[in-house]
């Protein structure tokens, strides 16, 4: 094994902590780097959706040593089934296993989001400095450090300041002020999600479950553990009620999800119940995000807050791992020229990112029909494709989770080996 060159103690500062933020500075603190993160909410956000990793970001995982924590977090669910209003299945794809090459909507590497966060946390906490309940509000890159103003008063320097404070980034609107708005590059999708803790009942099977119902309404329930689990409401129309309430508290938004999904069939009632009764409800607008511009001075940006793929693609989470390495290993190949680093960083990962963002034609239209009529015939193809397996794993490899197998993970042999942290955080 190659023995790292050892790197002046760079003080960095991460804003967010999420994924993509603690791995970077679990990767930062192997080469001997002073970590902060900055989470602007009180606390660890350990709420979220269900996620996976896949492809390259399982291979991280496996080079951070946590593949065997991350399988403890798996939720076993067995794949996922597609059902009409009388909950009779329509189709059914069973969970996939990753070292078979096939692909599907259900993968052994089921976990949710809050989950793999405290791992993060857990595994960097005792490196790195996390402070909660304050976020950046002002930078200035100078020639030798960047200068940040904090939210609770305090201006402090820092070697290196990192945007990975999720697809609203505070750290982008201020880095890209200025720039032309084609290097933006923010695609909204038409698509409105709304998901909460759904408690099980005796009937609920150990698949995740998908209803379509007329008028672009799609309803979905997955489950993490025998009493617990969670539902999804998610539609296509009504977007101008539905921007302008995304603005609003919770209890607006809560109020015009259920009078969308009113009357939507299936379990609509019991998912309304539930979704009132929740202490965790988070709704969002569905997004994509390819910043042309990654980095400035000794600024650079993170996982979502640079390249959001939106959850349609099944990439966030990989591409977060997956960028938190690559940013890391060039910066340890570039340890006195943050710049090239960071222009390094761009190059290599870019070409993954641009395949990750690829949708099929269509979606996210096509499979929120509006019609019953067009709901049949969804159901028929799904039905199909579920029957004929090599179809499947087809149209997932190379249209739905377009991680692209021509991209290869780099190798950074400074990564390998742990340097002790010298000097102050």
């Amino acid at each position: 094994m190659k023995k790292p060159k050892r790197m002046p103690p760079l003080r960095v500062l991460i804003s967010g902590g999420g994924i993509a933020g603690p791995a970077l500075a679990f990767w930062l603190t192997r080469l001997g780097c002073c970590c902060t993160i900055l989470e602007r909410f009180p606390s660890l956000r350990t709420n979220g959706q269900q996620i996976d990793i896949r492809e390259q970001g399982i291979d991280v995982a496996k080079r951070m040593g946590l593949l065997e924590e991350i399988r403890k977090l798996i939720i076993d669910e067995k794949g996922l089934q597609f059902v009409d209003a009388k909950g009779k299945q329509k189709a059914m794809f069973p969970r996939v296993q990753s070292n078979t090459g096939q692909q599907g909507f259900t993968t052994e590497f089921e976990m949710l989001r809050g989950d793999l966060c405290k791992l993060l946390a857990d595994a960097t906490k005792d490196k790195t400095e996390y402070r909660f309940g304050v976020s950046v509000v002002e930078f200035k890159n100078e020639a030798d450090h960047v200068k940040v103003k904090l939210s609770d008063g305090r201006v402090e320097t820092y070697d290196m300041l990192v945007g990975a404070d999720g697809q609203g980034s505070r750290t982008r609107r201020m880095l890209l002020k200025g720039e032309d708005s084609e290097n933006h590059c923010f695609r909204k999708l038409g698509l409105y999600i709304a998901f909460y803790s759904l408690p099980k009942i005796p009937e609920d099977t150990s698949l995740g479950t998908v209803y379509h119902a007329p008028g672009q309404r799609v309803m979905i329930t997955r489950w993490r553990s025998g009493m617990h689990g969670q539902g999804y409401l998610a539609t296509m129309a009504h977007a101008d009620e539905l921007e302008q309430v995304l603005k609003q508290d919770v209890s607006r938004q809560m109020e015009l999800f259920g009078r969308i999904f009113q009357g939507a069939g299936w379990q609509a009632d019991r998912l309304i119940e539930a979704m009132h009764k929740s202490e965790d409800f988070y709704a969002q607008s569905i997004v994509q995000l390819q910043s042309k511009v990654w980095s400035k001075g000794r600024v650079v940006l993170l996982g979502d807050a640079a390249y959001c793929p939106s959850p349609l693609t099944g990439m966030g989470t990989s591409l977060a791992l997956v960028g938190a390495y690559v940013l890391a290993g060039e910066i340890s190949k570039n340890q006195d020229n943050l710049e090239a680093a960071f222009a390094e960083y761009d190059k290599t990962l870019r070409p993954l990112v641009d395949r990750a963002h690829k949708l099929p034609p269509g979606v996210p239209g096509i499979v929120y029909p509006k019609s019953e009529w067009a709901i049949k015939i969804l159901y028929c193809v799904l039905s199909l494709m579920s029957m004929l397996k090599t179809w499947i794993d087809m149209t997932f490899r190379y249209l739905i989770l377009p991680m692209g197998e021509a991209w290869k993970l780099p190798d950074y042999p400074e990564l390998d080996a742990e340097i002790p942290p010298t000097g102050p955080k």
